[in-house]
């Protein structure tokens, strides 16, 4: 319930925002075809990058602490990086998103590093212009992860991590039109997208995981691709603060098209000075394929029962041929698609090239 709330708290945000879009930027508009038509007859090449880096720590250390309680360390760190090119009728974008994020607790010197955040997406889009607001488009977009992940400490110490470097990679081509309103808003459709899920690590793929049969490394699916991207540097006429917002849906035409695939990244950075900053971060998924293990309020595992109220164990087949999971003692945990969420706040230094 608490990741739902959070989400409730985004809804009325996100009708405040598209108001804000369609309300306040219609000279934007104007001044944006201006720009683009003479771009369109002009033999100059232009570019425009940026680059955004926010980094910050978090420690809690005790020593002989009466009241008790645990150390604490965490580093973070967040890199977004844009490149853009345009020359007549030929536009090139790119954005490159990193993330990663590390902490231990533990008695004294005690405990292990585990990520709670790991993110590696790139996207470029190759476009045609035309003298509209839209324009033809190709696009690739990846997706994945720096290093393994683990549930627990238990699972580290006994190597059983849940995904690694390219295991998995989310591979998306697709080709469609890019709308443009202004320099802050784009929206992207596709209606022939190819969007793949690929399992290159083969403990990974042999037992089955992120909605792929056991043995299986890749399966690719066909359908309807959407994007939307609105980003600004000085949101509400306030140059320190900055907001990013990038939602994209999938549908797969040939398989339960209804279970649509979302991710939703949410950054928003308030610069106190020119190198400290409060940084937010959010980040939604959700994937009918992928199955993760479910927990009760407490964070203990929801087990998979049996009429009687028995637990089965290491025996049980998934009549979906897909994998489960297990505890400690060999039972096993009910699994399923949920709505996947991170938030992270973050007071540190941040740089803008």
């Amino acid at each position: 319930m608490r990741y739902l709330s959070k989400i409730i708290l985004f809804i009325p945000f996100t009708f405040f925002l598209n108001h804000q879009i369609y309300s306040q930027h219609l000279q934007e508009n104007i001044d944006y075809m201006e720009q683009k038509e003479n771009e369109l007859t002009n033999d100059s090449s232009y570019w425009e990058n940026a680059s955004v880096f926010y980094t910050g720590f978090n420690r809690v250390s005790l020593y002989n602490w009466a009241a008790g309680g645990l150390n604490f360390m965490e580093l973070h760190g967040l890199a977004d990086m844009w490149f853009d090119y345009r020359h007549n009728k030929f536009h090139w974008n790119n954005f490159i998103g990193l993330s990663l994020g590390v902490m231990k607790t533990g008695y004294g010197n005690d405990g292990t590093w585990l990520k709670n955040d790991d993110r590696i997406e790139i996207t470029s889009k190759f476009s045609r212009r035309t003298p509209h607001l839209w324009d033809y488009s190709f696009l690739v977009n990846i997706r994945t992860q720096f290093t393994k992940g683990y549930y627990t400490e238990y699972d580290m110490e006994s190597g059983w991590y849940m995904d690694d470097f390219l295991a998995p990679v989310y591979p998306v081509l697709g080709f469609g039109w890019d709308y443009h309103a202004n320099d802050h808003l784009t929206a992207y459709f596709s209606p022939i997208t190819a969007k793949s899920t690929i399992v290159l690590d083969d403990s990974l793929s042999s037992v089955g995981v992120f909605g792929l049969k056991p043995g299986q490394k890749r399966r690719t699916e066909a359908g309807l691709y959407m994007n939307l991207l609105y980003t600004h540097d000085s949101l509400f006429h306030n140059k320190s603060l900055s907001l990013m917002s990038d939602l994209t849906l999938f549908s797969n035409y040939l398989y339960k098209p209804q279970n649509v695939d979302v991710t939703w990244e949410l950054l928003t950075t308030y610069r106190i000075s020119e190198f400290f900053s409060v940084t937010f971060s959010g980040y939604l998924i959700y994937d009918h394929d992928i199955k993760i293990p479910r927990f009760d309020s407490d964070g203990n595992y929801i087990y998979l029962q049996r009429d009687d109220g028995s637990l089965y164990n290491y025996s049980f087949t998934d009549p979906d041929g897909y994998d489960y999971y297990l505890d400690y003692e060999g039972d096993v945990i009910k699994s399923g698609a949920a709505l996947q969420f991170m938030e992270y706040w973050m007071l540190g230094l941040s740089f803008t090239f």
